[in-house]
C-alpha cells in the first residue's frame, strides 16, 4: 500500500470516526451562548457550518467511502482540500443539528 493510499484511507477512517463519535456524544438540545465564534476567513468551498453544508459534506463522504482511492479527485471536484474537508467534519461534529443533518443525508 502506498503512502498516499494509506494517508487517504486514514483520512477516510478519521472522518467516519469523528462523525460517529460526535453523533453518539452530541447533546440533545444545544445551548445557545451570547458570544458568537470569531469570524474565520472563508472560501466558496468553506462557507461555514450550515445544514445544507452538512448535507453536502455527507454526500462527499459517501462518494469517498465508495471510492477511497479517488479521495483527492472527489474533493477536488467539490472544490475542497483534505484539510477543508476535515475542518468541515469537525464543525459538523461540534453541532448537534448539523450532525443530525449529516447523518440523515448519509442514510438517504
Amino acid at each position: 500500500m502506498t503512502s498516499r493510499r494509506l494517508d487517504t484511507s486514514l483520512r477516510s477512517a478519521l472522518a467516519a470516526g469523528l462523525i460517529l463519535f460526535a453523533f453518539g456524544c452530541a447533546p440533545k438540545a444545544p445551548e445557545q451562548t451570547a458570544a458568537a465564534p470569531a469570524p474565520v476567513a472563508t472560501t466558496q468551498a468553506d462557507s461555514g457550518p450550515t445544514v445544507e453544508r452538512a448535507r453536502e459534506v455527507a454526500a462527499i463522504s459517501v462518494e469517498i467511502e465508495r471510492a477511497p482511492g479517488r479521495t483527492s479527485a472527489i474533493l477536488e471536484a467539490h472544490g475542497m482540500s483534505a484539510d477543508q474537508f476535515e475542518d468541515a467534519l469537525v464543525d459538523i461534529a461540534a453541532d448537534a443539528e448539523l450532525t443530525e443533518a449529516y447523518e440523515a443525508a448519509r442514510t438517504k
